[in-house]
């Protein structure tokens, strides 16, 4: 059975305020519809919206902000091209404890806790082998900049995506703001629905491999 989420529940999923949510649903700008005068959203729809809709992110922003480079939040040191956990709390860790090594952020746990949460409002499994993996909030408190991680499992986890498929690619988000969050979620996912990018990523062995494979994305698809 699909899942229906509130205004409220989608204003949290998307990290935006229930009024700017509103407003995009009555512009007919996100797929909606309303029972009893009230608004209710597909999560189907509303993943399948923002994987084809990629620039919309930062657009409805309250201001305008730069569009993190991916290649420049990403470090080799937080890329794992061999995951081993098979599940879902066990890839939440092993990403975690990979930023942890990276000194990337300043509390493991903070993080873990935070992803588990965002876990159990709806899965980060967007679809196509892709999961990005991220706190409801900002994380300004445990990282001073923008921090992206990366991380493969060969043979899949079962991680509730929203096509029920096995995940194999990890993104992981930690955004110093909301603002710099939308920016990031736009600009992954825009990359993301490029199949050349992901095929080598899947092929990827090294992870100077995957820096490389980015970073031609990113010329070829955005230009900077």
């Amino acid at each position: 059975m699909a899942e229906i989420m509130t205004l409220k529940d989608l204003a949290e999923y998307l990290r935006m305020n229930e009024r700017t949510v509103s407003k995009l649903a009555q512009e007919g700008r996100i797929p909606g519809f309303k029972v009893a005068s009230q608004w209710r959203f597909s999560k189907e729809a509303i993943d399948a919206w923002f994987a084809a809709q990629m620039q919309t992110a930062g657009a409805v922003q309250d201001g305008a902000v730069e569009r993190p480079r991916v290649s420049g939040l990403l470090a080799p040191e937080a890329i794992n091209l061999g995951l081993a956990s098979r599940t879902k709390d066990g890839v939440l860790s092993e990403m975690t404890e990979m930023l942890v090594k990276a000194k990337r952020i300043t509390s493991g746990s903070a993080l873990l806790s935070a992803l588990r949460e965002r876990e159990k409002l709806c899965s980060t499994g967007v679809g196509r082998g892709i999961a990005l993996l991220h706190p409801r909030h900002a994380v300004s408190d445990i990282a001073k900049e923008p921090v992206l991680g990366f991380g493969r499992s060969v043979e899949g986890v079962d991680f509730d995506a929203v096509d029920g498929e096995k995940v194999h690619m990890f993104f992981i988000d930690c955004a110093t703001s909301d603002r710099v969050h939308l920016a990031l979620l736009a600009r992954l996912s825009r990359l993301l629905a490029d199949e050349v990018l992901l095929e080598r990523l899947r092929s990827a062995s090294t992870a100077d491999d995957v820096m490389e494979a980015i970073r031609d994305a990113e010329k070829r698809l955005v230009g900077n």
